[in-house]
């Protein structure tokens, strides 16, 4: 049943229902400079992802100013409109029975006047008075922007960078006969809210979230080690019991803020989160089981939650639990906006191999770009030669590294993150030409080559491999050993290649590169070595900084692909 207005102490022991908070937000639409607008689904969970300045934080805030707002602003960047589940008259008196119950009515009111309002850690508590027909009167017409200004706005919940940690604030008892002014009050005479919170905090940390009452009407958030038996209680049992626990403030930001966000989401008060950075403060496991709460709590209650995050564990610990998750990759650059909805089954499907887990291949959705090398010595190799051009140029895109085990399974990397809107880089040695059939297939799907010319590139590869024929292509110098005519024909084929992201070593393989500096051995032995000889301290002798050719202009290239928005074999 819905809450209803009630001044007596049946209201402290209240169960908040979740009906009000079902009919809601039903769609936002989010309009960029280079594709058609994206309406989204706004039940459930949507998690925006993407590099720094993509606009996830943006989003967010445009967002919260949907509710802030009776009419969207026109300075608006991202957000162009907005659809509502509209209540039903009953709906709507239930809603506000909800609102009403959170907040302390004011004598003498109106008749079919109801005082409606909600606990914003940044204002406090805040409520007004509104009038009921007048509610279901602009609710039948359809008025949109007033309903949500002045209804809904109650129930959404915004926190970003330190404001989380005001939910777990100490907070006004206040008076235990009349209705809770604060998300702890409400908690406090909630028994069955409050076992809800100390049941995921305990999953979480292993401690009992308790409310301490015993400070002159305050309540204290504390952490236990071992259950209540009547946390209510001011007997001298509990008053020890209190004074062993953990007080909040003494506990870590991260464990501070972990509390802070279960706190808001389980007390019942907020329909719409939006939440940014949730893993702020949070080491990786624990980010992942607040992903995992947080999907399993909004699903169940059919509310709202937005997240911005660069948390890789934040979206797996989502995507583990709940199938209604909206992962949005955003990218911005040279003034131009995007985004992609990622097909959330493929994704997780995708994570769940244990080459992508252990390749971190999920970091690929928070960088500008990802390079997949053949090895392990490849990757570490690259990453470095890059480190050292990005130091020269901050303006170089983010890269993230990740190898695969072959050639074969390269592309199943590679394939997956472009159609999650990652552009996705191989870099191959010149062997890869032996790669004929279904291999050679996969990199053609994989790179986005127009089918049409699948049958020509087939032909093409299996000519230039043919000019190799009796020669060991890889390690007595690639295209070098051809005659100028057949180097040209095979250059043809790489620079086809490397339009749509594939960069194949031409001179041969890894070991290849920067040849001048002596290094010998092979794979692993020459990695290391190499690696060596470059020097790790620049204010080092014999450090070695980005040229102009060799490798240097290589990873160039590959980074002019990635930022290139006219790049080919990229949706």
């Amino acid at each position: 049943m819905p809450a209803s207005v009630n001044h007596a102490s049946s209201c402290r022991t209240l169960v908040i229902s979740d009906e009000g908070a079902k009919k809601v937000l039903r769609s936002v639409t989010l309009k960029f400079t280079e594709h058609d607008p994206i309406t989204l689904d706004a039940r459930g969970i949507t998690i925006f992802v993407g590099p720094n300045n993509s606009g996830k934080s943006l989003a967010l805030r445009e967002l919260h100013a949907l509710f802030e707002n009776q009419e969207l602003p026109a300075s608006l960047q991202l957000l162009s409109g907005y659809d509502l589940a509209w209540p039903s008259e009953g709906e709507i008196d239930a809603l506000l029975d909800r609102l009403a119950a959170l907040v302390v009515q004011p004598n003498n009111l109106a008749s079919g006047h109801v005082a409606i309002g909600s606990y914003q850690p940044s204002l406090g508590h805040v409520q007004v008075v509104v009038d009921r027909n007048t509610v279901q009167r602009l609710a039948r017409e359809r008025e949109k922007g007033w309903f949500t200004h002045n209804i809904l706005r109650w129930g959404a919940l915004r926190l970003d960078g330190r404001s989380r940690f005001a939910l777990s604030n100490d907070q006004q008892m206040g008076d235990l006969l009349s209705a809770p002014t604060n998300a702890l009050s409400l908690l406090f005479g909630n028994d069955a809210i409050r076992k809800n919170v100390q049941h995921a905090l305990l999953e979480a940390f292993g401690k009992y979230f308790v409310l301490d009452p015993t400070f002159g009407g305050t309540l204290r958030i504390r952490l236990a080690d071992t259950p209540p038996v009547d946390e209510q209680s001011l007997a001298k049992a509990a008053r020890d019991y209190f004074a062993k626990a953990q007080y909040i403030k003494d506990a870590s930001d991260g464990v501070q803020a972990y509390t802070g966000i279960i706190t808001a989401v389980m007390s019942g008060e907020f329909h719409t989160f939006l939440v940014d950075e949730p893993e702020a403060f949070l080491h990786p496991p624990l980010a992942r089981k607040l992903g995992k709460q947080l999907a399993s709590l909004t699903a169940k209650s059919e509310r709202s939650l937005f997240a911005a995050t660069h948390s890789p564990d934040f979206l797996m610990g989502c995507l583990q639990v709940s199938q209604n998750v909206r992962v949005v990759r955003m990218a911005y650059a040279n003034g131009k906006s995007k985004a992609r909805v990622v097909n959330s089954e493929e994704l997780a499907a995708f994570l769940q191999r244990p080459l992508m887990r252990s390749a971190n291949v999920v970091s690929g959705l928070f960088h500008d770009g990802v390079v997949v090398t053949e090895s392990d010595n490849d990757r570490a190799f690259y990453a470095e030669i890059y480190h050292r051009l990005s130091q020269d140029d901050p303006s170089l895109p983010s890269l993230l590294f990740v190898n695969a085990q072959n050639k074969q399974t390269q592309t199943e990397i590679i394939g997956p993150l472009r159609r999650f809107g990652v552009p996705t880089v191989g870099i191959v040695d010149i062997d890869v030409l032996k790669e004929g059939g279904t291999v050679w297939s996969a990199w053609l799907n994989a790179s986005n080559v127009p089918k049409a010319t699948h049958e020509a590139m087939h032909r093409m590869r299996g000519s230039i491999f043919s000019l190799f024929e009796g020669k060991d292509m890889k390690r007595d110098g690639g295209v070098s050993l051809l005659s100028p005519q057949d180097a040209d024909a095979a250059n043809d084929l790489f620079d086809s290649m490397a339009r749509v992201g594939v960069f194949v070593v031409r001179q041969g393989e890894v070991e290849d590169w920067l040849k001048h500096h002596g290094v010998s051995g092979r794979k692993a032995a020459w990695a290391l070595a190499m690696l060596e000889r470059l020097g790790s301290d620049p204010a080092a002798e014999g450090y070695v900084r980005p040229g102009k050719d060799d490798v240097w202009e290589f990873m160039r290239q590959v980074a002019n692909w990635v930022r290139d928005p006219a790049r080919k074999g990229f949706d």
